[in-house]
């Protein structure tokens, strides 16, 4: 185990040297060498993911200012009354979407809505995206909040995934000249088809039917299961609350579990125990936000865990060794933040052979102290030519290195 952990790090030093431009021209890029090489980057290609999908949506939603109201495919109750509420430079603010609660005592409103509601466009592999995205300007501060129903996790390999479930994006940009203080809090009062004191499930408190406490730090989860029934072994639909969705988009600092209108007009929320009527409040802690600077929180809810979106597992292709032929090259794809699942495929043309590698390689999972994950292949050109070596990411993104070799003396 010592040994592998070495050569992974031997592996991931030697990547950080060639995302930073250690390695330079090629070996045959030299006085001694006949061929000339040139490598040129092609526009990389977004295609839908690899991982099957069932596009039909399973999820309904309605607009609430800067929210939604759940409900299932069925039109079943998965929350009654939801708000966000914005704590911006010391003060709470409430730009919309109450759920029925209307502010007061400390919370004021403000602002404008410069979009509200407006339909989202196509993906870039032509997919039809059901959602929509609203923009809220308060002072200094813009405030984009998109909703898109996604596709979950797969409950087995042979199932398709299911979209299920919707993801609630904010993004916070400071458009002024000073610093502001932003923070962001979900309160949603709890109901799950037919349990207005829905109770709760997380994988960091395994084998537990858990009520009235706060979770952050090691005790937050990833994901949060609301349980229409509170048994384990028969807990009726369960809904997902996803809070981790990668290293691109802040994870919550705390998750409260508490009563039906614990912590109304304030900024902090008391870990109560529920007694039939049951809350939730979402932490995005105030933090400042220079000029120019920006934060950005998501989260997913609905009936399955959703996976980070795409963009994450994102990565940087380099190629280095030396393209005559007959000689090795390698092809090393530096992966930062990979999903779930993860995994390249190295697509050669004719005239480049594999020597070493297998084609399809799922990508490790960083070590502790290491951002990034590194998948690397070896191969040889037989003959000048020009080659488009890709590499495909199961995340639906393709990038493709263009070398030519051609014979001068």
């Amino acid at each position: 185990m010592a040994s592998l952990r070495l050569r992974m790090r031997w592996t991931i030093a030697t990547a950080a040297l060639l995302t930073a431009g250690w390695v330079g021209t090629a070996a045959q890029d030299t006085a001694e060498s006949p061929y000339k090489v040139t490598i040129r980057d092609d526009k990389p290609v977004v295609v839908e993911s690899a991982a099957p999908v069932d596009p039909t949506p399973r999820i309904r939603f309605t607009p609430q200012g800067l929210g939604v109201q759940v409900t299932d495919e069925q039109g079943r109750t998965l929350h009654l009354s939801y708000f966000p509420t914005l704590h911006i430079d010391g003060q709470m603010v409430q730009a919309g979407g109450f759920g029925g609660f209307a502010p007061g005592g400390n919370v004021v409103g403000g602002g404008r809505y410069e979009k509200q509601n407006q339909a989202l466009g196509k993906s870039a592999g032509g997919r039809t995206r059901h959602g929509f995205q609203t923009i809220y300007v308060h002072n200094d501060l813009r405030i984009t909040y998109t909703c898109e129903v996604v596709p979950t996790k797969a409950k087995d390999k042979d199932q398709k995934r299911r979209c299920d479930s919707v993801l609630q994006r904010y993004l916070i940009e400071n458009k002024g000249s000073k610093d502001h203080k932003f923070g962001l809090r979900v309160y949603m009062d709890v109901y799950v088809i037919t349990n207005d004191g829905a109770m709760f499930a997380a994988p960091t408190h395994p084998g537990k039917v858990i009520d009235g406490i706060e979770l952050k730090g090691k005790t937050l989860p990833d994901y949060l299961q609301l349980l229409e029934q509170p048994n384990l072994q028969n807990p009726g639909f369960v809904a997902h609350l996803t809070v981790n969705l990668g290293s691109n988009l802040e994870k919550p600092e705390r998750i409260v579990l508490t009563r039906h209108g614990v912590g109304f007009n304030m900024w902090d929320m008391q870990p109560v125990q529920s007694m039939g009527d049951s809350a939730l409040g979402v932490f995005w802690e105030p933090k400042d936000i220079k000029p120019g600077g920006k934060r950005e929180f998501a989260y997913g809810y609905g009936q399955g865990i959703v996976l980070p979106p795409e963009g994450e597992g994102q990565y940087e292709v380099k190629l280095g060794g030396s393209f005559e032929p007959g000689k090795l090259f390698t092809v090393t794809a530096v992966i930062s933040d990979p999903a779930p699942g993860q995994a390249l495929t190295l697509q050669l043309p004719e005239g480049v052979e594999m020597i070493e590698g297998r084609p399809i390689q799922p990508v490790p999972v960083p070590l502790e102290d290491q951002a990034n994950s590194v998948v690397m292949w070896k191969a040889r050109v037989t003959r000048p030519g020009e080659f488009p070596v890709q590499v495909r990411s199961s995340s639906g993104i393709t990038q493709t290195k263009v070398v030519t070799v051609e014979k001068v003396r």
